[in-house]
């Protein structure tokens, strides 16, 4: 009886001082990145097919208030689901790519940087700069990364929401969508405006930086940040990379429209960028900016909210599970 009353209570003591030491795998993050970001981008997808169909309204005198009733007047409130499904699937994968490298870079970054005794010592003004240094580097192997990986899907996500149905065409899926610029464009079609996608993810360096540096304060004054706390860093991160990056979305945008595929205005990104500021002036670089902000703001917010969420329970449960390995061998 008392043995067994022991062997209860050193269980009940060894389990939470496994659940504390248990790290969070960058598996873990990805999971709950792709969760996060799946679940927030279904929620808004009618603003983020806007801005969208505002990339590509042309003019320079237009005022970005017409423009989108224009678009809402001239397609509907249903074609603004249009390439819902390959969008929600294009932003789960490229979060979760994202957070699986950034996580894994960073750690294997700061187990390095605690084995060379770099930054002279964890209070240090030096060693801040370190950790910041290690964020942007390992921001910069997730934004390459996972630009590369989600570009294809960005291509048919950017047909299926301007697709107007002229000639009779009928809409069409993701496969079909694939198939039909293989066969006709051929297969670097699918990768066309890489470059501004993987540049894109800068937006995503700057949030991802900017995010860690506060989330790193707040919990330094509590031990896990509030949904509030997440949703105010998130959501000041991201509104300010989506206002430095605005111009490089338009452009990735008029690169991946079908109608500009044998443009000569649109056959780089940097001629892509000279034609619409030659043409449109700095209104066109910053078309669909406010939509692009009432769209990532509360995006955003969702998918940090959720994300931090999904990461405690996914690593919760992986912790009790570590933590129960040892018991079962017995």
């Amino acid at each position: 009886m008392d043995a067994t009353l022991h062997d209860k209570s050193t269980r009940q003591n060894t389990a939470p001082t496994c659940l504390s030491k248990a790290e969070t795998k960058p598996s873990i993050h990805a999971a709950a990145g792709l969760l996060g970001a799946s679940i927030s981008t279904a929620m808004f997808y009618p603003l983020d097919a806007l801005r969208t169909q505002m990339h590509v309204c042309k003019g320079g005198d237009v005022n970005q208030l017409s423009s989108l009733r224009q678009v809402i007047r001239q397609k509907g409130l249903r074609r603004l689901y249009a390439g819902f499904a390959v969008s929600v699937t294009s932003y789960g994968i490229g979060w979760g790519a994202y957070m699986a490298v950034f996580k894994s870079v960073q750690q294997n970054l700061s187990a390095y940087v605690s084995s060379n005794q770099i930054g002279g010592g964890s209070g240090s003004a030096k060693s801040g700069s370190v950790t910041a240094g290690c964020n942007v580097l390992s921001g910069c192997a997730a934004a390459i990364t996972t630009g590369t990986v989600v570009t294809p899907l960005c291509v048919i996500r950017t047909r299926q929401q301007l697709f107007d149905g002229s000639n009779g065409a009928k809409p069409q899926n993701c496969w079909q969508g694939f198939k039909a610029i293989v066969e006709n464009e051929g297969c670097g079609a699918l990768m066309r405006g890489m470059i501004p996608q993987i540049l894109i993810m800068g937006n995503t360096i700057i949030q991802m930086a900017i995010y860690e540096e506060l989330r790193h304060y707040i919990v330094e004054q509590k031990i896990q940040p509030t949904s509030f706390d997440v949703a105010l860093i998130s959501s000041v991160s991201k509104a300010v990379a989506s206002a430095l990056f605005n111009p490089i979305e338009v452009v990735r945008t008029r690169l991946q429209d079908k109608r500009n595929c044998t443009s000569p205005e649109y056959r780089s990104m940097t001629v892509g960028l000279r034609t619409i500021w030659r043409t449109e002036g700095i209104r066109g670089l910053y078309r669909g900016v406010w939509v692009n902000l009432c769209r990532v703001v509360p995006t955003t917010s969702v998918s940090f909210i959720l994300y931090e969420k999904f990461l405690a329970i996914l690593s919760h449960h992986n912790a009790r599970r570590a933590a129960c390995l040892p018991l079962v061998a017995d």
